[in-house]
């Protein structure tokens, strides 16, 4: 469990800014000092930057030089030693929470950096400041998100915000239209439509090119380690709706079933200002939002009028199903997998009528 009162300030000065401030009071340059102490002169930067420690020896020496007890300079380098272990230890901390692996594979953050640098980097990654500071996020964390994540499995919620802030991420830097839920209530036939279409890399600029003119942001990303989610909607910012997707399972019945799903949290609970796990409540939300949007992608793929006929399909029935689902305008992938949902036909059988899709190098 992360406590966000474990931790103290990010920040310190090192002794070697109280030297500099003595040394413009005394007017003395750095080679002055350098000769006053004993040190070279990169020794002496050193000092100034913090990477010297003080010893009893090189204390006497300020001390002789700026009139300052040695008992001054000894605590003044105690204190920050101290700091920079404690800070030490938090960015360790800190850096094994995060799905460094997966963040360094997907790309998110660069390969192969010092930990001084990684830790700066994920800070940017999350856009802040200081770990303290993304605690104080995390902790506060209230965006309008409600997501589909497998119950099989433990989800990390550090996994699923890091998740998240790459949907941020790419949101922020995506323009669209003011969202507009009618404009995306009118979409869906031409959504629909699509799911007939195999190929990702036809059907997901067309769907980027749809939700954009309704005001939603899609994003397809991967989910580090820990994270579970199959889909996600999210507010991140007024008048912009972000839809992302992990292509968790990579067949057409769960893709487009997850989708819609999506653009029914939408389309039904758009002023929702938490995060929701499939079979799960969070914060207090109850499982009614999650059936409405499950039944709102299941009858606006197979509508109500037809799903008398569909509960009459089994495993030996495929070559109907084929009619079926060119009938009803879905693919048969879909019909499948609503009848292995509905237990007509286990999930073992006809597996071949499902579109697989991979991931790209």
């Amino acid at each position: 469990m992360i406590h966000t009162n474990d931790f103290s300030p990010d920040w310190i000065s090192p002794p070697g800014e109280t030297i500099v401030e003595l040394l413009d009071e005394s007017g003395l340059s750095i080679e002055d000092l350098s000769r006053k102490i004993g040190l070279s002169s990169k020794k002496s930067q050193r000092l100034l930057d913090g990477e010297l420690s003080i010893c009893q020896s090189l204390a006497s020496r300020l001390e002789s030089t700026f009139k300052v007890s040695s008992k001054f300079w000894l605590s003044r380098d105690s204190q920050y030693q101290e700091f920079k272990q404690r800070l030490e230890a938090k960015e360790k901390s800190w850096l094994e929470l995060l799905p460094i692996a997966d963040m360094v594979k997907f790309g998110w953050i660069p390969k192969r950096s010092p930990r001084n640098t990684r830790v700066r980097e994920c800070l940017n990654f999350f856009n802040q400041s200081s770990i303290d500071a993304w605690y104080q996020d995390y902790a506060a964390n209230e965006l309008s998100v409600a997501y589909r994540a497998s119950n099989s499995f433990k989800t990390e919620p550090v996994s699923v915000f890091t998740w998240l802030q790459y949907a941020q991420i790419e949101t922020r830097k995506t323009a669209v239209l003011p969202w507009d839920r009618e404009i995306l209530l009118d979409s869906i036939p031409e959504i629909r439509e699509l799911t007939n279409e195999p190929n990702p890399q036809v059907f997901i600029p067309k769907l980027k090119r749809i939700f954009a003119e309704a005001g939603v942001v899609f994003v397809i990303a991967k989910t580090p380690a820990g994270c579970r989610a199959s889909g996600a909607t999210c507010f991140f910012e007024k008048n912009k709706a972000t839809l992302v997707m992990s292509f968790r399972y990579l067949t057409d019945d769960h893709f487009w079933f997850t989708l819609f799903h999506e653009i029914g949290h939408l389309v039904l609970h758009t002023q929702e200002h938490t995060v929701r796990i499939e079979g799960r409540g969070i914060e207090g939300i109850s499982d009614i939002e999650e059936q409405e949007a499950n039944d709102f992608a299941s009858t606006t793929l197979i509508p109500n009028v037809y799903r008398k006929e569909m509960s009459s399909f089994y495993k030996s029935d495929w070559k109907k199903i084929v009619r079926f689902a060119r009938k009803v305008g879905v693919s048969k992938g879909i019909v499948l997998g609503q009848l292995q949902h509905m237990g007509n036909i286990d999930y073992a059988y006809l597996n071949r009528l499902k579109v697989r899709y991979k991931w790209a190098n």
